[in-house]
Order: C-alpha cells, then sequence, then structure tokens
C-alpha cells in the first residue's frame, strides 16, 4: 500500500502564508493498493488536486475509487462539489459512512449542494454513484480488508482500518479520547499498525484549558495510543486552524521525546508499506522565510532508516532562520532528528567556530550529483 496526502488541517481551510509548509487544505487521505484499488479516507477540500491528480494520470480512462468518510462535517465533506471526476460519467465512486440521523449516506452528502447553498445539486454529477452504511463493520475489497469503528465526536464518527496482506493503516481523526468504549476502539483500530494517522488538533494546554467536549485530541493522547498499540509510524493530523508551521513544528519536536517514530501530516507527504521497510518521503518545502546562498563546510550526523548511523561530510548549500539544505550521499530517517555541525571559518585549525544545531528533515528529493539527495532540515523553535 501506498500513502498520500492531501488535505491534513482541520475544522477550516488554512490558505496562509505561515501554513504552507505543512499544507492548509482540510482532510483528505490516498491509499493505493498493489493491484492499483484507490481508496480516499474523507474528502475535505484536499479533495479537488486529488480529483485533478487523478484526471491527469488516466487521461481518458476511467477512474473509480472507495470513498469512506468519517462523517459530515464541512471540513470533511466540502471538497465533494469541486471534485471533477464526479462529472463524468464513465467514472464510478462508492461512498461509505453511517447514516446520519434518519438520513441515508447519500442525503447527507446531497443537502450541502441543495438550494440555496451551491449552484448545482448533486444531479449535476453523471457519475456513477452507490452509497453504503457502515457502523462497527468489516468489509474486503478485491483483498483488502476494512474495518469501521464507531469514534467520540458530535453528531458521530468513524475510524478505519486498512489491512492488505500483512501491511495495516488505521485512520482515527476526530475522535476526544475519556470514553472507554471509543477509548477501546481506537486502540483495537491501531493495534500493531504499520502507519496510524490521529486527531491531534490540540496542544494539551488547549484541550485542559479551552476544548473539552469539542470532539478532538492531542498529540499526548496520540503517543499514549501509538505506544499502547504497538504503532510502527504514527502521523499526527488533523491541524488546527490556529496553529501554523512552527507551531506544528514545535508539536512534533515534543512528541518525538516519547515516542520517536513521530511526523505530521503535510500535504504531498508520501508513505510506502509496499517494501519489507516503511519508506516515508516528505513533500517538497514551502518556506515562508527567505533564503541566503551559501557555501560552507558541514558534517552531518544521524540515522537512516534501516537504523545505520552515519557522520558525512558536505556543502551547506542555502539557510534561512528557519532551516537549511544540503546534499547527502546517505538518505537519513526522516522521523530522526540529525545533528549538523557548520563551520563558520575557513582555517583548518579553527575548532572554536563550529556551531551544533540539531534539526529535523523536512523534504528528501533527488539531486543533480548522482548517488546524492537533496535534504532540507529544519530548526526546532526556541
Amino acid at each position: 500500500m501506498k500513502l498520500r496526502f492531501w488535505g491534513v488541517r482541520g475544522s477550516t481551510p488554512t490558505p496562509w502564508r505561515e501554513s504552507l509548509r505543512y499544507g492548509g487544505n482540510t482532510s483528505c487521505v490516498e491509499v493505493r493498493t498493489a493491484r492499483g484499488d484507490v481508496f480516499i479516507f474523507d474528502c475535505g477540500t484536499g479533495l479537488r488536486p486529488l480529483g485533478k491528480e487523478l484526471m491527469e494520470e488516466r487521461g481518458h480512462a476511467s477512474i473509480s475509487a472507495f470513498i469512506f468518510l468519517s462523517h459530515y462535517h464541512w471540513d470533511h465533506i466540502q471538497g465533494i462539489p469541486f471534485f471533477e471526476p464526479l462529472y463524468n460519467p464513465e467514472n464510478h465512486f462508492f461512498f461509505h459512512s453511517f447514516p446520519a440521523h434518519t438520513q441515508t449516506v447519500q442525503r447527507a452528502l446531497e443537502e450541502q449542494m441543495s438550494d440555496p447553498y451551491f449552484p448545482v445539486d448533486m444531479g449535476a454529477m453523471a457519475a456513477h454513484r452507490h452509497f453504503y452504511n457502515l457502523c462497527n463493520d468489516q468489509v474486503e475489497f478485491n483483498g483488502t480488508r476494512l474495518t469501521a469503528m464507531r469514534l467520540n465526536h458530535p453528531q458521530g464518527c468513524l475510524g478505519y482500518r486498512l489491512e492488505c496482506g500483512s501491511r495495516a493503516i488505521a485512520y482515527a481523526t476526530d475522535n476526544e479520547p475519556g470514553k472507554a468504549d471509543f477509548d477501546r476502539n481506537v486502540r483495537s483500530l491501531a493495534e500493531g499498525a504499520d502507519v496510524l494517522i490521529y486527531d491531534a488538533q490540540y496542544t494539551p494546554l488547549e484541550y485542559v484549558n479551552f476544548k473539552k467536549g469539542w470532539g478532538h485530541s492531542t498529540w499526548r493522547e496520540a503517543v499514549t495510543i501509538a505506544r499502547e498499540a504497538g504503532v510502527k509510524t504514527l502521523v499526527l493530523f488533523h491541524h488546527d486552524p490556529d496553529h501554523n508551521d512552527a507551531m506544528i513544528d514545535s508539536i512534533v519536536h515534543e512528541a518525538a521525546r516519547e515516542f520517536p517514530g513521530v511526523l505530521a501530516a503535510a500535504e504531498g507527504l508520501e508513505i510506502d508499506l509496499s517494501g519489507e521497510q516503511t519508506a516515508i518521503r516528505m513533500p517538497a518545502e514551502r518556506r515562508a522565510g527567505d533564503r541566503r546562498l551559501v557555501h560552507l563546510p558541514l558534517v552531518v550526523e544521524g540515522r537512516r532508516a534501516d537504523g545505520l548511523s552515519f557522520v558525512e561530510h558536505t556543502i551547506l548549500e542555502n539557510l534561512s532562520l528557519s532551516g537549511a539544505f544540503f546534499e547527502l550521499e546517505n538518505e537519513p530517517d526522516p522521523r530522526r532528528e540529525l545533528t549538523i555541525h557548520l563551520k563558520l571559518s575557513s582555517e583548518p585549525s579553527d575548532t572554536a567556530r563550529v556551531l551544533q544545531v540539531v534539526s529535523r528533515v523536512v523534504r528528501t528529493e533527488d539531486a543533480e550529483q548522482p548517488n546524492k539527495r537533496g535534504v532540507a532540515v529544519v530548526f526546532p523553535p526556541h
């Protein structure tokens, strides 16, 4: 299975400059299996760019996907009217969620496009649309098993576990801890998962003082679940609209002290579970601050995804107040911190002018030189 994040924000889109690195679209995660099946979890504004990508990729071929909605709040369905593949009669989409009160899944989705909220109703969507009810269910799609369980959120919510072969992904957003039945459900979904995508909208302080009863969780609860359930990689998700990039950096920095295999969801983040080891590719960095081109000697210490440590001499290529960019022969594990030693003097004997900074990888990319990777890092906030 391969995952890609198209929308990672909670509550409302945040198209602000200070939030561009992690992204401002609301919840939408794509999963693809080895046989080519497409699974989509939630249809926030991130669904719109996913639709464009699918159309460009498939060309004139038809598109089909299995869609799973956690619930019907705006930030999880507002991409549906703007998902272009839904307007093509050759495409097929299979929507799954729980019935909302007396409404069916179909009716709950149609209402957001009814008069006076949208210029056309859902009847304008020519694609074949199929709607299915889920509650605490387990179903199979071409050899891929999906488990749905109830979570604790106002008006209801579903969490999901997707299993393909020996690999498992858990998607549990919009969940508030503290109720025993729902707490057990989350841990059941997450048990032994390769990847847990979990609601971490609030900091512990925000939750305790202001946000109890709002239906969301914290990074500390995410870490607790990941440890108890034996999760391999924890992805903090559903970022608060008031949390900019620097704030999310600080949250990840705190969470990593308690659970090393943690990262924050970002638009474009890809996680590949098709091999024996999990491969994580960070999205292209969209930095708010200006960068300065430099050419200074650099020593980088870190660990690769296979756990082996490395020390590599390289050149610092550009620098900002919040991060840096350089090339390495080793590809660092993005879940672990890197220590960089920046030499501020050109004199070989001048050891006093070396700046040591702990940093975190936000992107790796192909480099112009063969056998090298471009690496972008951010510095922790102080």
